[in-house]
């Protein structure tokens, strides 16, 4: 029998997870999804983004969700609220967000991403 290495190696892959948040307020039947630029939330491919799990905190609808991803890891993305079929209702405004992991950051930790839903600047506020 022939041993092609295929399920050892000395060399362990490390890891972070990364673990996003964001409080919004849905209707029934929407969640929260984050799709970004590498296959791990999608590659802006919405339909293989990563869906949320919505818990209240408070008086607040909290989304949360966690990939792993390996050290070094970066990528842009965004938040989209999608129906159940994951077809987007409604994307957030503004530039999209840009992750890049602390230089710090070591195998099995834990990344976390609080951020606030992005929208455009009222035109008639100034």
């Amino acid at each position: 029998m022939v041993n092609l290495g295929l399920f050892s190696s000395s060399r362990t892959v490390r890891s972070i997870t990364v673990s996003f948040g964001i409080p919004y307020f849905t209707h029934w039947g929407q969640n929260i999804l984050v799709c970004g630029s590498e296959p791990v939330l999608g590659s802006w491919n919405v339909k293989k983004g990563l869906l949320l799990s919505p818990s209240h905190q408070d008086n607040e609808l909290i989304w949360t969700g966690s990939i792993p991803v390996s050290v070094g890891f970066e990528c842009e993305y965004n938040y989209y609220v999608v129906d159940e079929n994951k077809n987007v209702l409604r994307v957030e405004a503004g530039k999209k967000r840009k992750l890049v992991l602390p230089d710090g950051a070591e195998d099995g930790q834990l990344v976390a991403l609080h951020d606030l839903w992005q929208v455009l600047p009222d035109p008639d506020s100034s």
